[in-house]
């Protein structure tokens, strides 16, 4: 999936990314235009953006390019959009 935003805080070594759905709950897994894999650890509270079908997603390390693609999630998900 495309990535609408990522952001990348330097000093604390933290990217969040704000991507179209609403599904993802911390401890999935997802990877980078790179191959790098990244474990969401938290969301980014924020109720208008899930209103709209948005969730920011907390990852340590910093995420490059803008496709998301999910490695595992939960039962019943599927990781294609």
């Amino acid at each position: 999936m495309k990535a609408i935003d990522v952001f990348y805080l330097e000093h604390d070594d933290i990217s969040c990314i704000t991507v179209q759905r609403t599904d993802i709950v911390a401890g999935q897994k997802m990877i980078d235009e790179n191959g790098t894999i990244f474990e969401v650890y938290g969301l980014v509270p924020n109720g208008r953006g899930l209103l709209n079908g948005i969730s920011s997603l907390l990852v340590h390390g910093k995420f490059e390019g803008n496709i998301v693609n999910l490695v595992d999630g939960p039962k019943g998900v599927t990781n294609e959009n």
